[in-house]
C-alpha cells in the first residue's frame, strides 16, 4: 500500500515538473518573439528615420520600446530619433540608457558623441568619440576620427581637429568626409593649394555636393583660376537649384 502512495507521489511530482518546465518553456518562447519583433520594430524605424518619414519611425521605435524596453539597439535608434526633432533632452536619456545596457557598441558611442557635440558638451564628446576608436571591432573608425575633428572645431582647437582627420585617412584614404574636412580647415587657414589638394582627392572617389562645389568655388578664386571657380559653381547651380 505505501508503495503504490509513494508511486503517485512520484507521478503528480513528474506531472506537476513537466508543467512548470512547459510553462518556463512558454514563457521564454514569448520573451525571444518579443525581442525578435522589438529588433524588427527598431529596424524598421531606423529605415523610415533615414529616409526622413519621421511620424511612421516614431510610430515604430515606439511600438519597439513598449516590445522591448531594456534592448540597447531600440533606445539608441529612439534616441538619435529624438536628436532629429529637436528634444535634445529625450535623446539625451535614451542615449545614457543605450550605453548602459551596452557600453562597448562602437556606433552607439560615436552617435552619443555626436549627439553631445551638438547639445556644447564637446570635452565629454571627444572622450565618447574615442572611446568608439578604441573598441578593435569597429569597422568603420574614421567616421569617430572625423566627427571627433568637426567637433573640436567648433572650439576653434585646429591643430587636434587636424590630427583626427588625419587618423581617419589613416584609416580610410578615401573618406570623403574626412578630405572635406580637410579641405575646409586648409581653406580657413589660407593654405589654399593644400586644401585644393585635399579637394581634388575628394573628387577622385566621392561624390559632388552643395558644400563641395561651394568650396571648389571659393578655393580657384582665391588661386586665381576664375574659369574653375566659374565651372564650379554652374555646376552647383545645375545639380543644385530647383
Amino acid at each position: 500500500m505505501t508503495s503504490i502512495i509513494i508511486k503517485k507521489i512520484i507521478k503528480i511530482a513528474i506531472i506537476t515538473l513537466s508543467i512548470s518546465l512547459l510553462s518556463a518553456c512558454s514563457s521564454q518562447s514569448k520573451k525571444v518573439d518579443m525581442q525578435s519583433a522589438a529588433s524588427y520594430n527598431a529596424q524598421l524605424g531606423a529605415k523610415y528615420l533615414q529616409a526622413g518619414r519621421l511620424e511612421l519611425a516614431n510610430e515604430k521605435l515606439e511600438k519597439a520600446l513598449k516590445q522591448n524596453p531594456n534592448s540597447s539597439e531600440v533606445n539608441h535608434f529612439y534616441a538619435i530619433l529624438k536628436q532629429r526633432i529637436g528634444d535634445n533632452k529625450a535623446a539625451t536619456k535614451y542615449f545614457k540608457k543605450a550605453i548602459r545596457i551596452n557600453k562597448k557598441d562602437p556606433s552607439l558611442l560615436n552617435n552619443y558623441g555626436s549627439h553631445l557635440c551638438q547639445i556644447g558638451h564637446i570635452t565629454e564628446a571627444i572622450e565618447y568619440f574615442d572611446l568608439a576608436t578604441q573598441n578593435p571591432f569597429y569597422t568603420t573608425p574614421e567616421f569617430a576620427y572625423t566627427n571627433a575633428g568637426i567637433c573640436l572645431r567648433k572650439k576653434n582647437d585646429d591643430a587636434q581637429a587636424e590630427s583626427y582627420f588625419r587618423k581617419a585617412l589613416d584609416k580610410n584614404a578615401n573618406f570623403g568626409s574626412a578630405l572635406f574636412q580637410m579641405a575646409k580647415l586648409n581653406y580657413h587657414q589660407g593654405k589654399y593649394a593644400k586644401a585644393q589638394a585635399f579637394l581634388l582627392r575628394y573628387d577622385e572617389k566621392n561624390i559632388a555636393t552643395k558644400e563641395t562645389l561651394i568650396l571648389c568655388s571659393n578655393i580657384n578664386t582665391h588661386l586665381g583660376d576664375l574659369k574653375k571657380a566659374d565651372a564650379c559653381t554652374e555646376k552647383r547651380l545645375r545639380l543644385f537649384t530647383k
